[in-house]
């Protein structure tokens, strides 16, 4: 593997979690980047030398096509956690992965290319194996995971044409982030942290910091995907993204944020009839108000799979990948942040 240069990157996702950070360590190491945002995104952050806005959306290549040009790097942050439906999913972290592939592509000099897909794309370990890697064949267990995964295949479909390299992050922690925050806040304030069966899975995770070193060495030295039916197609170009030193439960996980606050917890589980019921409740109230439902049976299924550990022994080896400092001590570094800013 050869080691490229990355200075002038086209990025999606720039307005979410992952994609701020990104973009920040992207201009401190003097890259130009330039960023794809819908017309409605909130992008204050972005209004800085060195940020290029591409006004645009995923499914629209029309949109965004011009501003590849030039791009020695892509990176493929943007798509939908959840949606009103499975086919709205399946387009933008499916189909629209594809298109944009197509673009790069079409390109003279074609881009490295790097996927942020998930964890959830590959689904649970096996049932006999303690740790998934890559090597393992993909099994998604949500509606979710299985669009993540078809941004996967799409790419598969088109490694003859373009590097690419994609990374399955675990769960990403760290600052500005309002998912794991609401999690923080919850036991924050009643000293209650809410599981789903009573024997919950092991966790994969990974620091916002530690995920976007990884992305960046990916897209220097990564390894890239072969064409489907070769020897190594299904791994090769593959990187699982956590840290494996340990994997506590999500039950466990609670008890660490408490610690990290300086809080007592009680760990308090639902009947999984309940968590599923209450899923579906979320579901019809979104589906009547036109909202999107963030707690859903499909978000359940994840939430109940027998375990979410996987093993970043590939990217340790072949990257370089040593995640800078603990978990304990990421989730006081994580909770100081929610403080300083009002979020708790």
């Amino acid at each position: 593997m050869s080691s490229m240069p990355v200075q002038t990157v086209f990025l999606t996702g720039a307005s979410g979690f992952v994609g701020t950070h990104v973009a920040e360590e992207l201009l401190r190491r003097g890259c130009e980047v330039r960023c794809l945002l819908r017309p409605t995104a909130r992008a204050e952050h972005l209004d800085r030398p060195g940020i290029v806005r591409v006004e645009g959306t995923l499914e629209a290549p029309d949109s965004y096509r011009h501003a590849l040009d030039g791009c020695d790097t892509v990176l493929h942050a943007g798509g939908l956690v959840a949606a009103r439906s499975k086919h709205e999913l399946l387009r933008t972290n499916g189909e629209a992965t594809g298109w944009l592939a197509d673009a790069c592509a079409a390109l003279p000099t074609p881009p490295r290319f790097v996927y942020v897909s998930s964890l959830a794309a590959a689904g649970p370990p096996p049932l006999e194996r303690a740790y998934r890697d890559e090597i393992d064949v993909p099994a998604p267990v949500s509606d979710y995971g299985a669009s993540k995964r078809a941004g996967e295949i799409a790419l598969e479909q088109r490694a003859e044409r373009l590097p690419i390299t994609i990374v399955r992050p675990g769960i990403v922690y760290g600052d500005r982030d309002p998912k794991m925050a609401a999690i923080f806040k919850a036991i924050q304030r009643t000293g209650l942290h809410v599981v789903v069966g009573f024997h919950t899975p092991r966790l994969s995770l990974i620091h916002i910091d530690d995920l976007v070193d990884l992305l960046l060495r990916a897209a220097r030295n990564g390894e890239t995907l072969v064409p489907a039916g070769s020897r190594d197609a299904g791994h090769r170009g593959f990187y699982f993204a956590c840290d494996d030193r340990e994997h506590p439960t999500y039950g466990q996980f609670g008890r660490r944020v408490a610690a990290a606050l300086g809080r007592r917890v009680v760990v308090w589980p639902l009947w999984r009839w309940v968590g599923r019921t209450v899923g579906g409740v979320s579901e019809e109230l979104s589906r009547l108000t036109g909202s999107v439902a963030m707690l859903s049976r499909d978000k359940v299924r994840e939430a109940t799979a027998w375990s979410w550990a996987c093993s970043a022994a590939k990217a340790r080896a072949q990257l370089a990948f040593v995640p800078a400092r603990p978990l304990d001590f990421r989730l006081r570094q994580t909770a100081e942040w929610y403080r300083d800013h009002g979020w708790l």
